[in-house]
């Protein structure tokens, strides 16, 4: 059989070109590597603007120790050039692991789990947009050969990571003292992170991207959903993040801080994405901020805690805020959910369909946002004991985020329709656009084939699908 015929026979199947999707795995990797260099030049720029004095005391910054290595100042500049992928190994769920030899003292052991978001934001989102225009520009790939290319593409970018986050660990030894210190983020939990969050957002790109099936409206609710957990997760995480910035920084400033405050706002690209993924747990008024510590911690001068922070724990003039956002927001996402939806008439899967998505949506949504903004820290030490510090959102969120997405969907079916046409098109009509699009395409090609086939809708498209809450039918 040729090259040609095993082509063609691949292609009936859905399996295509694969060097589109293994340059975009790649594509997606550097650009998390850049978000890495952001939030370096962001950490090192808000440390300048401290007022640290002279930390070295005139002193010899290396107090000559580097010579007694034998060769340690190679290692440590490798480290130093490698501390970009090991950022980019912690935005993938991998762990800093720090194992120190203390000589006569014992060995001692840190574990840091701490997901720098920006960079994995960039990453996902690099690798779904790239992934979808090649498909649509250059689209020879079904679902099979999108799943399959997808998958490879995401493993070969976890073990060339995994390989280069070990080999620049960060490593120092001082044979005269006896001390050793290794530190690096590779592991079996950054592989298999890098390959889900390079895998997959790949793989819903060319899923994005490619011709959708005539039954597509049956199940387009379960694709827009999630988008729409996300506008509402933004639409109100933003304008209460701003608000609780300004607030610390004006506070801040009052009491004569305004140095701490400038290099927060520095380091914004460092802390700022994971304060705002919190938010809108808080904004569910029932989702607190959980953080425990447990284990020796008596020894380590601590206390032993398992503490909740509720949004009214917060400064009186943020959380009142919060509140107001927090109700007048669902309203306004019902009213986007309502606009241009369509469901199918008659068709009882769609039905349930349609019914299930909200919930479904914001209920998974929330478990990756758990996942997202989970901190945690563990130390042992054979003098000392050990210590385990977690910080998060509730576990309760997913149950709370299933019933708002099953409140908004009632909204949106039974209050929207009634304001929606005094809501401006500009501020709405882009969610649905690239459906009404497509709707407005098969109108136009059934009124070629047979004009008068299909009813004209409620919004001048012939469509074989009712206009569901947007004409007032409730279903």
């Amino acid at each position: 059989m040729s090259a040609a015929q095993v082509g063609a026979t691949l292609g009936k199947i859905g399996i295509g070109n694969p060097l589109p999707t293994f340059a975009v795995g790649a594509i997606a990797y550097v650009v998390a590597l850049v978000a890495s260099l952001v939030v370096i030049a962001s950490a090192f720029i808000a440390s300048l603007s401290l007022d640290t004095g002279d930390l070295t005391g005139g002193a010899d910054p290396t107090g000559g120790a580097g010579s007694s290595g034998g060769g340690g100042g190679a290692e440590v500049i490798l480290g130093l050039l490698g501390l970009p992928f090991q950022l980019v190994s912690l935005a993938t769920f991998g762990s800093y692991e720090m194992e120190l030899n203390l000589g006569f003292l014992g060995n001692a052991t840190m574990s840091l789990r701490g997901m720098p978001l920006l960079i994995t934001l960039a990453m996902v989102l690099a690798a779904f947009l790239a992934a979808r225009f090649t498909q649509r520009r250059w689209g020879s790939n079904g679902v099979l050969g999108a799943l399959v290319w997808s998958g490879i593409s995401g493993l070969a970018v976890a073990i060339f990571a995994v390989i280069v986050v070990r080999l620049t660990a960060f490593s120092v030894q001082d044979d005269e003292l006896g001390l050793s210190v290794s530190m690096h983020s590779a592991g079996f939990d950054m592989f298999l992170g890098t390959w889900f969050l390079i895998g997959m957002p790949l793989f819903l790109g060319h899923l994005a991207g490619m011709t959708k099936p005539s039954w597509w409206p049956m199940v387009a609710d379960l694709a827009a959903a999630p988008r729409l957990a996300i506008v509402h997760a933004l639409t109100f995480a933003l304008p209460v993040g701003v608000l609780a910035m300004l607030g610390g920084a004006i506070g801040m400033m009052a009491e004569g801080d305004g140095r701490s405050a400038l290099s927060l706002l520095l380091a914004l690209p460092v802390w700022g994405p994971t304060a705002l993924a919190l938010l809108p747990g808080l904004g569910m008024l029932v989702v607190p901020v959980h953080m425990n510590a447990q284990g020796s911690v008596e020894e380590l001068g601590m206390e032993r805690t398992a503490e909740f922070l509720w949004f009214f724990d917060l400064p009186w003039y943020l959380w009142i805020p919060m509140v107001l956002i927090a109700l007048v927001v669902p309203l306004i996402i019902a009213v986007l959910w309502n606009r241009d939806r369509e469901i199918a008439k008659g068709d009882i899967a769609a039905q349930v369909v349609s019914w299930a998505a909200l919930p479904l949506a914001y209920g998974t949504c929330s478990i990756i946002l758990l996942a997202l903004v989970w901190t945690s820290m563990s130390m042992e030490m054979a003098f000392l004991g050990n210590l385990t510090v977690n910080f998060g959102l509730a576990a309760w969120m997913p149950v709370v985020a299933f019933f708002l997405g099953a409140v908004i969907e009632a909204i949106s079916r039974f209050g929207a329709p009634f304001v929606d046409r005094f809501v401006p098109g500009v501020l709405v009509n882009w969610f649905r656009r690239s459906a009404r699009a497509r709707r407005t395409e098969q109108a136009s090609a059934a009124d070629a084939a047979a004009p008068s086939e299909y009813p004209a809708s409620p919004y001048g498209q012939a469509s074989p699908y009712g206009q569901g809450p947007a004409s007032g039918t409730g279903w």
